[in-house]
């Protein structure tokens, strides 16, 4: 039985390295005034990869499949969560958010990796950041080969957040 993984970690013990994974656009000073926190990583779960296929989260955390791939029960599974936060008067400044690329993240145990592709972010703009904040839930969709190896998949995807 092939059991896979992927956990981009969460928790205070992370927080620290998870803060240099986020990228923080800084094109104009304004730019410079938001703020992005990591609530929660994006979690694929346990499944079995059989003939192959993907796993799906969307950005509200449903788990979904496709191929030959069998979903074990998982409790960590689900979406990534970032709060985006803004200081100062920047009220009615437009926000544009940008996600990766397909075939740009890999997750990686020692010598095998899977593709992330298809990243989708809930809600898909902003009009603006209100003077509370807003969270930003991302789901993405994980391509699993056939026969893949065995392990914990981890890796990291950059969110970009810009005033505009």
């Amino acid at each position: 039985m092939l059991l896979r993984r992927l956990a981009l970690p969460a928790g205070a013990a992370v927080l620290a390295a998870l803060a240099a994974l986020l990228l923080l656009a800084a094109r104009d000073s304004a730019a410079q005034q938001l703020t992005i926190g990591n609530l929660r990583a994006l979690d694929f779960g346990r499944f079995v990869a059989g003939s192959g296929g993907a796993i799906t989260i969307s950005p509200t955390g449903l788990r979904s499949r496709t191929g030959g791939v069998v979903l074990l029960n998982s409790p960590s599974t689900g979406q990534a969560m970032f709060s985006i936060g803004r200081s100062g008067n920047e009220e009615g400044k437009a926000v544009v958010i940008s996600l990766p690329p397909n075939g740009s993240t890999l997750l990686s145990s020692g010598s095998a990796s899977m593709a992330v592709n298809a990243f989708m972010v809930e809600p898909a703009s902003l009009v603006s950041i209100p003077a509370g904040g807003a969270t930003l839930s991302v789901g993405a969709t994980l391509v699993v080969a056939p026969d893949q190896a065995p392990g914990n998949y981890t890796g990291t995807f950059s969110l970009i957040v810009n005033y505009q």
